[in-house]
């Protein structure tokens, strides 16, 4: 019934977080809910890692390594999606628990420890991975994010299926688990309810 595009951070704390959150909702809601995650790379999100936890904004070197951290996990987590999305989030809240245990640096290492612990295959995922297809595909993630409005995670673009020619409705503020659940019960008691933030 309701379709999910949720844009989060690839290095982010709260990615899990926020695949609970919909997950209960569905649960309490009795709906049904698809959900696709976009991670979004840029700079800002950089910042946001960096003054959350309060690393030295100054360090150039520090803000390379997140950004090829976030790359590479990014990278990562499409590969997987070709095995599948759950298997591909699983990878994902792994990699970036291994990220946040180990200075923030990204190892070849944590696609294989989350490999091996999700059963996604590994000589289909190096194939994927190598793909320059892969690039384009986490390209086209980014231009989803820029034509949903989209400038910083955690939000939330919800479509509701029963009306199928009715803009998405984006949501930010995702901390606030009950405003989530009341909205969305107000749209499933009423689907021309528009008293949402944003409307794309």
């Amino acid at each position: 019934m309701f379709e999910v595009f949720l844009f989060v951070n690839p290095i982010g704390t709260v990615a899990q977080q926020a695949e609970l959150a919909v997950t209960q909702l569905a649960e309490e809601l009795a709906a049904d809910f698809t959900l696709h995650f976009v991670l979004l790379l840029s700079p800002r999100e950089i910042d946001h890692v960096i003054n959350v936890q309060g690393f030295n904004s100054h360090n150039l070197a520090l803000r390379n390594q997140l950004f090829q951290a976030a790359y590479h996990i990014a990278l990562d987590y499409k590969a997987a999606q070709f095995q599948g999305n759950h298997k591909a989030r699983a990878l994902l809240f792994t990699e970036q628990n291994l990220l946040h245990h180990n200075d923030w640096r990204y190892r070849g290492e944590f696609a294989a420890h989350a490999i091996a612990a999700h059963g996604i295959d590994p000589i289909v995922f190096s194939r994927d991975r190598k793909r320059t297809a892969m690039h384009d595909c986490f390209a086209s993630d980014q231009k989803i994010a820029r034509e949903m409005g989209i400038t910083s995670t955690p939000a939330m673009v919800l479509f509701d299926n029963r009306q199928p020619n009715a803009p998405g409705m984006r949501i930010g503020n995702l901390e606030s688990y009950d405003r989530l659940k009341s909205m969305c019960e107000q749209i499933l008691v009423n689907p021309n309810w528009t008293a949402v933030p944003h409307p794309l």
